[in-house]
C-alpha cells in the first residue's frame, strides 16, 4: 500500500511537471495570452477550440497534423501523454473562464428576464391600484351626492 501511494504521487508530480513545462514553452512561442503565431507561421492558438488543441497536439505527436514548423511542434509534445495534453488544451482553451462567461451570460440573461418581469407586475399593481382607487372615488362622490 505505502508503494502504491509513493508511486501515485511520483506520477502526481511528474504529471504537474509536464504540464508546467509543457505550458511554459508555450507560452514561450505563442505569448503568454496564447495570442501570438508562433514564429509568424502558426495558428493564433487562443482562438482554437479545446478540441481542435487537442487533436493539433496529438496530431503533432502521432506525425499527422502541421505545417512548416512541424518538426519543433513534434518535440515540444512528444513527451506529453493524453492527460497532459487535455489539461494544456483545458489552459489554453480557458475552459474555466469560458464557462464562467458563459454562466455570467445566463446570469445576466436571467437578471434582465427577471427585472422586466418585475416592471410587468409592478405596473400591473400600480394599474390595479389606480382603478381600485377610481372605484373608491367614484363610490364615495356618489354617496355625497346622494
Amino acid at each position: 500500500m505505502k508503494k502504491t501511494i509513493i508511486t501515485l504521487a511520483a506520477v502526481a508530480v511528474a504529471s504537474t511537471s509536464a504540464f508546467a513545462a509543457g505550458t511554459a514553452a508555450c507560452k514561450g512561442c505563442h505569448g503568454q495570452e496564447f495570442e501570438k503565431k508562433a514564429m509568424g507561421k502558426s495558428k493564433v492558438v487562443k482562438d482554437m477550440s479545446k478540441d481542435e488543441i487537442v487533436a493539433a497536439l496529438k496530431g503533432y505527436k502521432d506525425g499527422s497534423y502541421g505545417g512548416a514548423m512541424k518538426g519543433v511542434m513534434a518535440g515540444q509534445v512528444k513527451s506529453l501523454d493524453d492527460a497532459a495534453i487535455e489539461a494544456i488544451a483545458t489552459e489554453i482553451a480557458g475552459g474555466d473562464k469560458k464557462e464562467a462567461s458563459a454562466a455570467d451570460a445566463v446570469v445576466d440573461a436571467a437578471k434582465e428576464k427577471a427585472t422586466e418581469v418585475a416592471k410587468e407586475v409592478a405596473n400591473s399593481a400600480v394599474d390595479a391600484a389606480t382603478n381600485k382607487a377610481k372605484e373608491a372615488a367614484t363610490g364615495a362622490a356618489s354617496k355625497m351626492m346622494k
